[in-house]
């Protein structure tokens, strides 16, 4: 609630701010459950019309202008106007002008804005405006006296051309833009500390409860036993050491040296063997060389490693009664590289999340996982990134569909990450 109290006053700051400095009454409208809600500018900010203060005077006249505001916004809402925007130049119920335009982030409708209450120069709408007038006389039933003098008021309201209107309303489509890119931001950031939140506390408590039940049956346990559950304890707390090092800029200096790598393979494997276990999915490891040795940073190098496994058990499928899932981390050399392939077989990737990098995007998460909860927080892929184009190297990605017909957890994909690793860093690198 305090974030939404926050963005409601920044929200009528902008809109009293942008009142003071144009004289223009401005209207701000979002969607809620389907329903327009407004928000105004203070009275006290901008030039309100006496022509529109005397129509919600007049019994019934609030609930027209009300009406008619929301109305207009919907449309606004509706408007396909593509990546531009809708923008245009509409008279209210009333007679008078206002300016409406979307706010759009990631080419989505977040709000809309309504300015003016103003007369457009020309004869046809001034015409307009009049017949707009003589409407609005019947709805409320006006006298004579009652409809002079709102017509006087119409004509006396202040006129703009609209080269004067266009170049007034320059800054309000940039600002406005500003405004609610920062607010998806901010929505953004939140989902991602909430399902950070989540795996963080789904680990603890896993680390917790077998913790507990090794304090209570210690004393029985056969010793074999004991260290086989000190060992599941051991991984499940370094699983979520992996969560805990993505949600920020690791900064240890990256020192590389030689040495092999299938120890840190199966440390990765090791981390998540329990957990690729549940959902019955089997991890096998095959190097072509028992023990490539490359130059390695090997602290930096086991973290990416060990969130290429999480992801690969996260997104595989599980095993059912007539389907086996795995795996399959594979390695051989290549030229002056070592070409370390995982593949898993599950939740896709499509191809222009492939072809425009997003999938390494930090906080990025794919489209095809959306409607499924599966926590992180999308800095997995960006941290590998990372870490391997320090190593020199470089990730390809490739995501095939293996058959039209869904699985039971959806649409099957054979995905391989391979990793092309350096077997000499640069001269200078090695430390």
């Amino acid at each position: 609630m305090e974030i939404l109290t926050r963005r409601q006053e920044a929200k009528k700051a902008f809109l009293d701010l942008y009142a003071g400095i144009t004289g223009f009454p401005i209207g701000l409208y979002e969607l809620h459950e389907g329903r327009v809600q407004m928000l105004h500018a203070d009275s006290r900010q901008a030039d309100v019309e006496p022509h529109c203060q005397m129509i919600r005077s007049l019994p019934g006249g609030q609930a027209l202008c009300d009406q008619d505001e929301c109305e207009r916004a919907q449309e606004a809402f509706d408007a396909d106007a593509g990546g531009a925007g809708y923008e245009e130049l509409r008279l209210c119920h009333a007679g008078l002008y206002n300016q409406t335009l979307q706010v759009k982030v990631n080419n989505v409708v977040r709000a809309v804005l309504s300015y003016g209450e103003m007369q457009i120069e020309g004869d046809e709408y001034r015409h307009n405006s009049l017949q707009r007038h003589a409407e609005v006389v019947r709805r409320l039933g006006l006298s004579d006296e009652q409809a002079e003098r709102l017509r006087g008021l119409l004509l006396s309201a202040k006129t703009f051309s609209l080269e004067h209107l266009a170049s007034l309303g320059t800054s309000l489509p940039k600002v406005k833009q500003w405004f609610y890119t920062l607010i998806d931001e901010e929505d953004r950031v939140q989902r991602s500390v909430e399902k950070v939140s989540h795996e963080i506390q789904t680990r603890l408590q896993a680390v917790i409860a077998n913790a507990e039940n090794l304090s209570v049956e210690m004393d029985t346990l056969p010793r074999d036993e004991a260290c086989r559950r000190t060992d599941q304890l051991l991984y499940a707390a370094l699983a979520l050491d992996t969560v805990v090092q993505n949600l920020g800029e690791y900064l240890e200096d990256y020192r590389f040296r030689r040495q092999p790598l299938i120890p840190l393979l199966l440390e990765a494997r090791n981390l998540y063997e329990a957990e690729a276990r549940r959902r019955g999915i089997e991890i096998h490891i095959t190097l072509h060389s028992d023990a490539p040795v490359l130059e390695l940073s090997s602290h930096h190098l086991q973290l990416a490693l060990n969130n290429l496994m999480h992801n690969a058990v996260k997104y595989s499928f599980r095993s059912g009664a007539s389907r086996s899932r795995y795996i399959r981390i594979s390695g051989r050399s290549d030229g002056r590289d070592y070409r370390l392939c995982f593949e898993n077989y599950g939740v896709g990737i499509l191809p222009e999340e492939l072809s425009a990098g997003m999938i390494f995007e930090d906080g990025y998460q794919g489209k095809l996982t959306q409607g499924e909860y599966r926590t992180g927080s999308g800095k997995g892929l960006y941290f590998v990134k990372r870490v391997i184009e320090r190593h020199h190297g470089r990730v390809q990605v490739e995501s095939e569909l293996m058959a039209d017909q869904r699985d039971p957890e959806g649409q099957p994909h054979l995905n391989r990450f391979t990793l092309f690793l350096p077997y000499e860093q640069p001269k200078g690198e090695t430390r």
